[in-house]
């Protein structure tokens, strides 16, 4: 179990640039995760605003002079993500090895596809881009030494999103206990054998990074997250990691957090709000500085927010005055406001009535959905989509499959659970099929911003 270091030092909620100790002559790294590239919100892009992220952090590496940047998973939102989204990624890595030595370490995320991020990794190396989209048969080669094997620094050992064939042989009939301890027996083991294979750097007395892009039980989780293994399966302690690593920099959670309370096993979080729950959250990246081997010294680096998303909550009777009193918090880009409607009527538009009652503020209404149900149950975003969705099954696999299984009254219990544990594995074949989709990696965009 690893023991919290005795000097690790934690400053929350950093303005850019303040408050943070000097470098002294540390290794100092930047960690980040769940950028969701591509990622759209009620029908509408993100891309302006995940540009402004990528030119926050260009900034902060060179302000900073940060020596690495972490990106622990889910670059893109999808396994096939537009043109846009790519051209993004690969014109932010363009200009960031032009203005600085910082190197940078990449791992897929459950959304990336393994094939489409290492399909450049050659060339993105010699931008000083490390790239692992799956984990490699040899333990050793998850190992990136920074700045490099001659003059080393810092030891990466850069392990990717790891799917059940990482972790385990599947067995006909298995249950979702016996799922659930193989998967947690598998993801020990990976980390172990990272470990052991990194032993010989760590007698020289180098401090070893872990990447992780999983759910560590215990944390705090948003509505925007994805469940990584079906049912919640795969989730791991926080122990799981071993002593060796003196900080483990997780993605996949999007609130920024410490696991287990443990200072040195932290998600960074994602820069953007991803859906209206998270509205009300500060975003950070996470600022590390190795002096060695042993712990890090950590401070949050606060993220701007362009754009504010809000949550309005009222009655159907009240919709009128609850926009009219609502108070813009403002932002460099026009806020988007969620309604929530404590008791909607079905068949009724309140999505127009929500868009009269705003037009020409200085907010926009993108979706009204009921406070009985969950964040997909939209009732009114556009004309076409002016409906209820009570029992929350709208883009919702497993909720449709338990829903549907609930009306074969005459199965037993012993044939629902082998029919759970089917849709299970279909799921996972599922998800793996669309992250080996590769995706050709876009040429840099002529005259695009970096």
């Amino acid at each position: 179990m690893m023991n919290a270091p005795a000097n690790t030092q934690v400053t929350a909620n950093c303005p850019p640039g303040a408050g943070l100790a000097p470098k002294n002559g540390a290794f100092r790294v930047l960690h980040t995760s769940d950028w969701h590239l591509g990622k759209m919100l009620v029908e509408r892009s993100r891309e302006e605003e995940h540009q402004r992220f990528l030119d926050f952090l260009l900034a902060q590496v060179r302000e900073l002079a940060v020596d690495a940047l972490i990106v622990a998973g889910d670059l893109f939102d999808t396994a096939n993500p537009p043109q846009s989204a790519a051209a993004q990624y690969y014109n932010f890595l363009s200009a960031l090895s032009r203005q600085s030595p910082c190197q940078v370490v990449i791992v897929a995320g459950n959304h990336d596809s393994p094939a489409q991020l290492e399909a450049p990794r050659l060339v993105l190396k010699a931008l000083g881009a490390h790239v692992l989209g799956a984990l490699p048969e040899v333990p050793a080669d998850c190992l990136v030494v920074l700045p490099s094997p001659a003059a080393p620094r810092l030891v990466v050992a850069a392990v990717p999103f790891l799917r059940d064939r990482d972790l385990r042989t599947g067995q006909p009939g298995q249950s979702a206990a016996a799922i659930t301890r193989e998967l947690g027996q598998g993801i020990r083991r990976r980390y172990e054998e990272v470990a052991r294979a990194a032993q010989g750097w760590l007698d020289q007395g180098l401090p070893v990074l872990a990447t992780g892009h999983l759910a560590v039980t215990g944390c705090s989780v948003s509505e925007s997250e994805r469940e990584i293994h079906v049912g919640g399966l795969g989730a791991v302690g926080w122990d799981c990691f071993p002593p060796a690593f003196s900080y483990v920099a997780l993605g996949h959670l999007h609130r920024p957090q410490a696991a287990g309370n443990h200072p040195a096993i932290r998600y960074s979080g994602s820069p953007l709000p991803l859906s209206f729950g998270e509205a009300g959250e500060k975003k950070e990246l996470r600022l590390l500085d190795f002096m060695g081997g042993g712990s890090a010294r950590q401070a949050a680096v606060e993220i701007p927010r362009p754009r504010t998303l809000a949550q309005i909550r009222c009655r159907r009777a009240s919709l009128e005055a609850a926009l009219n009193d609502f108070q813009d918090p403002g932002g460099d880009l026009k806020t988007w406001v969620e309604v929530v409607v404590e008791d909607p009527v079905a068949g009724e538009n309140l999505y127009d009535q929500a868009q009269k009652i705003a037009q020409g503020k200085t907010y926009e209404v993108v979706r009204v959905v009921s406070a009985r149900t969950t964040l997909t149950d939209v009732i009114g975003c556009n004309p076409e989509a002016d409906f209820e969705d009570s029992e929350g099954l709208l883009g919702n696999p497993q909720k449709v499959f338990e829903h549907r299984l609930a009306g074969e009254e005459a199965l037993g219990e012993a044939e629902r659970a082998a029919l759970r544990i089917a849709f299970q594995e279909l799921c996972a074949l599922h998800q793996e099929r669309q992250r080996q989709e590769p995706l050709v990696a876009p040429p840099l965009a002529a005259g695009g911003r970096p």
